[in-house]
């Protein structure tokens, strides 16, 4: 069990009950098969907690994973009653649909989202006839096929067509596509389509879209948001593309420069948002938390009528689409419709989406296949599957304030610095001063060693140093180090000074936002873990590097891993409420006289104080420590501040006050210089660990080995042993760098061997999973 006490405070949430069930009920099994970077993602972890919490004994989730859904075949894949499963693409994997369509096939679960279905979103051609077929409304456009038409994959044209209610074309001759002379507008088999129009590829995973404006003014080209950029302005964009198949539809006026966002979970529920169109100027606009602005909308009946059209048309119970308004509301368009779609960051979203989900549950217990289900499922014993046994992680702290230094070097064959030397104490390695009274002993052989003879540079430079000294002497974090160079003399058998460096550091202190980063963390696994195994939690250990910043970020993160969940909290609190006579009871019968029998309550002697004067001494003690932190969090926050700054800048030889009054370059440029200074950062940083394979592996094992063996000995153990563990180690960026580095000299097969910047809270998992039955 964890050693960290956890703490209470989330509000408590009802648990759904379901009629006519009783305790011998099998459980509902809700399995998710996605991409872990989906299933595990914030938003599905806020969904699936409340799933589980609010449906008690009788809703079980079971999270495939990455491993079985990749590697394993369909039979061995966990069974379940409800399925949630999504098509999702990145640079490195694919979720291989035509799997999941055979797993649902042979296990036949209640699908929430139409399996095969989701190959048509794949091809915008399809989508916008099936919107046709619907009677929802959309921008006139025109196809230019020259791949042969939409294509289905081998076995799904039937059932596609089927719920489709109509044919798709097949063997489409290629379009004959040309610009009108005054290149105002496209024709496309005599079909004309003035500027401004929008020219999409037919993939739905093809997010470049380009806009074409009228008389020669160029166009804008639409992409994935890349940091705060959805779209760039290109005067030279005249001719449109021939590469490849395309759509082009005319380009719609939106009302407030908006386009809206629409979520639907079931054809009864719709959430929808309005955010800034990327074709204003392609900024996205972000709040403080980096997240894009959007806001709440309500829907016109009408919409709503189109998103349960959609929901239902296409099988996807949930689903996003895009919607446009223009003419003041007059008119509503749709213009694309995705596969499974969250919100992010509602928590009335997260709520209903549960509902939803349990409802679908709730009928399908009570429905009369349900006891037939089981009866099947009994003819044939279910084949061990792959379940999360051990998770080791290695977490970097969170935020600090910027950390600072002044390096000197010695030359100890001067008379003045010889003061210097003699702060090593006869020591032969590297000493640290961290105390007031020892950091003071510099600041007196400072004065010692002008007093001796340093002049020039060298004056200057003890000034400077024993300036910064008294300024940051009583921050907390300032140290120096003290590192003396010795040669070996080989005659004589002895080593002899031959320099001495003397370094002074400051800040790299924990910050006020550093507390919410590392609670996050610790919340946001904590419903990870509570998803994948929940028995992980029942034996947790956690181990932290000595920084001030690394122990804070591990206990912070501690008590919001070990918080109850809000069932969870809901049955201490009945408990608690059945002990409260008791307990006042007791309190009343405690005599606060230092003659109170305390050895009958505890093995601490006659000698130990009553319980009454021990519990003032606990308040007395609590009262200091929070005090403490509260002093220390608001110590953080001051130095944390712009106006610190000027003091950070005076060790430096840089004016932080222009010369001029020349104008700050525009926005172009300060990207320019971000993307040019964070590539040289990204060569750099690396190979302060070792430029070479033998020096990075050097290094990390003088660094990293112990913690490296101390990673293997945990999943030795876990795997040895009959009980679920998760193992987390909290330390400094260089440590996880060396760490790193040693892996990738293991010769294991890595799918992305390049290191990424290790920004602060970043985390290198280690995941144990074994078959199990």
């Amino acid at each position: 069990m964890a050693t960290v006490t956890p703490l209470n405070g989330s509000p408590a949430t009802d648990i759904l009950s379901f009629p006519d069930s009783n305790p011998a009920t099998k459980a509902i099994v809700l399995g998710v098969c996605a991409m872990d970077v989906k299933a595990r993602s914030r938003a599905m972890q806020e969904i699936l907690t409340r799933v589980v919490e609010r449906g008690g004994p009788l809703v079980e989730v079971k999270v495939f994973g990455d491993k079985a859904i990749l590697d394993e075949d369909v039979k061995s894949w966990p069974r379940c009653d409800v399925l949630i499963s999504f098509f999702s693409k990145d640079k490195l994997v694919e979720f291989p649909l035509l799997k999941a369509v055979s797993y649902a096939n042979l296990r036949k679960p209640l699908c929430i989202n139409d399996l095969p279905m989701q190959c048509i979103l794949w091809d915008r051609r399809i989508v916008g006839r099936m919107l046709d077929h619907l009677g929802v409304p959309t921008p006139r456009r025109v196809e230019a096929s020259r791949d042969g038409g939409p294509r289905i994959p081998e076995g799904f044209r039937e059932h596609v067509e089927g719920r489709l209610g109509f044919e798709l074309p097949q063997n489409v001759p290629p379009a004959k596509v040309q610009l009108r002379e005054d290149g105002n507008a496209i024709i496309v088999d005599g079909v004309v389509i003035e500027k401004p129009f929008v020219e999409k590829p037919v993939s739905g995973e093809d997010h470049d879209v380009y806009v074409y404006f009228r008389d020669g003014k160029g166009g804008r080209k639409l992409f994935r948001k890349v940091g705060n950029q959805s779209s760039e302005l290109d005067p030279e964009l005249i001719a449109p593309r021939t590469d490849k198949s395309y759509i082009y539809e005319e380009f719609i006026d939106v009302d407030n420069a908006e386009d809206i966002k629409v979520y639907t979970v079931g054809p009864g529920y719709t959430h929808a948002e309005t955010r800034k169109s990327p074709v204003v100027d392609g900024v996205v606009r972000r709040n403080t938390e980096g997240k894009e602005i959007r806001f709440i909308t309500r829907l016109t009946d009408e919409e709503k009528d189109y998103a349960a059209k959609i929901c239902q048309g296409f099988g996807q119970k949930v689903c996003g689409f895009d919607l446009l308004r223009c003419g003041n509301g007059a008119k509503s368009l749709v213009i694309d419709v995705n596969g499974w779609s969250f919100v992010k960051g509602n928590e009335s979203y997260y709520d209903k989406a549960a509902d939803v989900l349990l409802d679908i549950s709730k009928r399908l217990m009570a429905s009369p296949l349900r006891a037939l289900s089981i009866s099947e499922q009994a003819k044939t014993p279910e084949a061990p599957s792959w379940k999360l046994k051990a998770n080791v992680t290695v977490f970097r702290h969170a935020d600090r304030t910027p950390k600072q230094k002044l390096k000197y070097n010695f030359p100890i064959t001067e008379p003045w610095a010889q003061p210097f030397v003699r702060l090593l104490n006869g020591e032969r390695e590297e000493i640290i001063l961290r105390e007031r009274e020892q950091l003071e002993t510099i600041a007196a052989a400072i004065e010692e060693a002008k007093s001796l003879g340093a002049i020039g540079e060298d004056l200057g430079k003890l000034s400077a140093l024993n300036g910064a000294l008294f300024k940051k002497i009583d921050l907390p974090g300032t140290k120096a180090q003290l590192k003396p160079g010795y040669k070996k003399d080989k005659s004589a058998g002895t080593r002899k000074l031959e320099k001495l460096v003397l370094v002074l550091k400051w800040g790299g202190e924990f910050t006020h936002a550093a507390r919410y980063q590392s609670r996050d963390l610790g919340e946001n696994m904590r419903r990870d873990i509570s998803i994948m195994n929940k028995d992980c939690l029942n034996n947790v250990r956690i181990y932290t590097s000595s920084e001030r910043r690394v122990t804070a970020s591990a206990e912070i993160f501690a008590a919001a891993l070990l918080t109850p969940s809000p069932a969870q909290q809901q049955q201490q609190q009945q408990q608690q409420q059945q002990q409260q006579q008791m307990s006042s009871g007791l309190g009343l019968n405690v005599p606060p006289s230092p003659g109170f029998g305390a050895s009958q309550y505890t093995t601490g002697g006659p000698n130990v104080a009553s319980p009454t004067t021990v519990s003032s001494q606990i308040k007395e003690q609590e009262k200091h420590r929070i005090i403490g932190s509260l002093t220390s969090i608001a110590n953080a926050v001051v130095h944390s501040l712009p106006g610190s700054h000027t003091a950070r800048h005076s060790t430096l030889s840089i004016d932080p006050k222009p010369k001029d009054k020349e104008s700050p370059p525009p926005k172009r440029k300060l990207h320019e210089l971000y993307s040019r200074a964070k590539a040289l950062f990204d060569l750099v940083a690396p190979q302060e660990y070792g430029i070479e394979p033998w020096e990075k592996e050097e290094i990390g094992v003088l660094t990293s080995l112990p913690l490296l063996r101390k990673i293997i000995e945990d999943l030795e153990t876990a795997r040895n042993s009959g009980d679920c563990s998760l193992n987390l180690y909290f330390t400094k960026e260089s440590h996880i760098h060396t760490l790193l580095n040693l892996v990738l000299a293991s010769g294991l097969p890595i799918a992305n061997p390049r290191i990424p910047e290790l920004d602060y809270c970043v985390s290198a998992p280690v995941f144990l999973s074994l078959m199990s039955c």
